[in-house]
């Protein structure tokens, strides 16, 4: 480097512009302002090249980080990572008198529910006029009771729907996920590469994220089902509490209209 820099001057000094001597003799002199800039710009273009170099090595170290980077791992991934997948088990039932088939088509595939839950469940008939033969304060206490038993069954349909839609797809998930999976093995460069790494990782997330929110639909038929069941338990311990009150309340008084004039009576009886 140093013996470029003594050339490079050396070159520079044989093309300074030369200029002529006093009284027009025409002899060639130095000229130190043209000596100068050229030493500037010898230094500005020295300092240029060791920054080249140096970038230069920089970029040369990043692309040999890159294609280490872009090595694949030395196995067989197909045979060395690939887990076996656990098939559904979808719901079966005999069918002595046909009322199950439906119910298990239903449950299995998410169609035509409300048929299948109708044709294995016990009917719910309704009062109609009947209905005004109830004393009017049972009346509340028998819509509550029947009311229950309709949320009951809203909920068991929402519930066997939900778990029919989530058998009825689970083929296709199941094939998205094995595709999945052969890419991710794949040691084919093109399923390699970083978008297409990326690409996989982002199908991956989705998956999971699909699969997250069939798990809470199946945990909101579940507490749908809880909060009905606590409902019925309320409702039992509330008529309980009910007819504690209306005992604490009335009792006295029907004991004693029931026991007043009982002995008279039992005097006045006698054998027909």
């Amino acid at each position: 480097m140093h013996r470029r820099s003594v050339v490079f001057g050396l070159a520079l000094v044989g093309l300074a512009v030369p200029a002529f001597a006093i009284l027009g003799l025409g002899d060639i002199v130095f000229d130190p302002n043209n000596f100068e800039q050229a030493i500037k710009e010898f230094a500005q273009l020295e300092q240029e090249y060791a920054q080249l170099v140096q970038t230069y090595q920089m970029v040369r170290s990043q692309y040999e980080q890159m294609v280490w980077m872009a090595k694949q791992v030395p196995v067989t991934m197909a045979s060395r990572y690939r887990a076996i997948a656990t098939p559904w088990t979808t719901s079966s039932a005999t069918n002595t008198y046909g009322t199950t088939a439906a119910w298990v088509n239903g449950i299995n595939t998410g169609q035509a529910v409300s048929e299948g839950y109708s044709a294995a469940t016990e009917p719910l008939e309704t009062y109609g006029s009947a209905l005004a033969n109830v004393p009017d304060d049972q009346q509340a206490a028998l819509k509550s009771a029947y009311g229950t038993v309709e949320l009951t069954d809203g909920a068991n349909l929402a519930g066997i729907q939900t778990i029919g839609q989530i058998r009825g797809s689970s083929a296709a998930t199941d094939a998205a996920i094995e595709n999945l999976e052969n890419d991710s093995l794949s040691s084919d460069p093109n399923m390699n590469t970083e978008i297409a790494v990326l690409n996989k990782i982002n199908a991956a997330n989705m998956i999971h994220v699909r699969g997250t929110q069939d798990t809470n639909k199946l945990l909101a038929t579940l507490a749908e089902e809880q909060i009905i069941h606590a409902k019925r338990e309320r409702d039992a311990e509330a008529k309980a509490f009910n007819n504690h009150i209306r005992f604490m309340t009335e009792g006295r008084a029907v004991m004693a209209a029931q026991a007043a004039n009982a002995s008279d009576a039992m005097l006045a009886w006698r054998m027909p």
